[in-house]
């Protein structure tokens, strides 16, 4: 249980970190590429670079690479998501995508049959993300206050966050079977191509995009490696828990993004004096009744 609890935490920080990035003058994208190769370049050590090297050819990393693409962009579009409309709204955002892989592993995986509990808990996801997505009032916050004029913000940065994150997840959980990887040093291979690509593409853009100049501060660079370690870490544990808890994986993931769903909403409220309306509160309700599901029916 240690381990799941840890996962929930250091996914919390990296929230949070997201949140306080406008108050200390952290630049986003600066931000997100340093800690693609913090990320990169740390999870590569963890697993052993003749290990990586080894695994340059098989069909996880090329997926890994093709999922990087995606990456930076994703990663952007998360920070964005969780300064406009809050932590409570990301963490529903990107913790219910998690009904896309499922839908697809049902209808593929004859090791996982459809049920109707399974069933009510993804149609329960729709208006959740749907209800999450209305931002919360904080009595301070001119970052969200700012947005009140862009209604655009409050269902397509959400939108936006849950299919590609759902996307990303189901690249990493069609790969994730002892067939493809078999060991921690296998998964943290898997996981920092995707990383290392993300932070390729960043820097080309930098290099060679006209009117695309990176700005540097030392908060960015030191939010940025902060970010990368806490995207290490939050890997790091997860994969623990797969391994130490007594609980096949289908359960484990919804006990781990029910944890970060309530903990990022619990953070917001009690750090960010984010004040939840009645769509947050009903969204937020929908979702829990939904993860609950999920682990039931696991």
């Amino acid at each position: 249980m240690m381990a799941l609890g840890l996962s929930i935490l250091v996914s919390t920080l990296l929230f949070s970190c997201f949140r306080m990035f406008p108050k200390y003058g952290v630049r986003l994208e600066e931000a997100v590429v340093i800690n693609y190769i913090v990320a990169g370049a740390m999870a590569i050590a963890l697993a052993g670079p003749s290990h990586a090297l080894g695994r340059l050819e098989t069909p996880s990393t090329m997926a890994g690479a093709v999922m990087g693409l995606a990456f930076l962009y994703m990663f952007k579009k998360i920070g964005q998501c969780t300064q406009f409309l809050g932590m409570g709204v990301v963490a529903i955002a990107t913790k219910m995508s998690m009904v896309l892989p499922m839908t697809v592993f049902i209808l593929l995986d004859p090791n996982d049959p459809f049920s109707w509990t399974k069933a009510v808990a993804v149609l329960l996801a729709f208006p959740a993300v749907w209800l999450a997505s209305s931002p919360g009032r904080s009595a301070d916050d001119p970052v969200i206050a700012a947005q009140d004029d862009r209604p655009d913000v409050t269902w397509t940065l959400p939108a936006i966050v849950f299919l590609g994150s759902g996307l990303i997840d189901l690249g990493f959980g069609w790969f994730s079977s002892e067939v493809h990887m078999s060991s921690d040093a296998d998964r943290l291979t898997f996981a920092a191509v995707p990383f290392l690509v993300a932070a390729l593409i960043g820097l080309l853009r930098w290099a060679f995009l006209p009117g695309v100049t990176p700005q540097f501060s030392r908060a960015t660079v030191l939010g940025g490696i902060i970010l990368g370690v806490i995207n290490v870490g939050s890997l790091f544990f997860l994969l623990s828990a797969y391994q130490s808890m007594p609980f096949p994986r289908s359960a484990i993931v919804p006990s781990n993004n029910l944890g970060i769903v309530l903990a990022t909403s619990l953070a917001g409220i009690a750090f960010f004096r984010e004040r939840p309306d009645g769509r947050n509160i009903l969204g937020w309700a929908f979702a829990t009744t939904a993860l609950i599901l999920l682990l039931l029916s696991s």
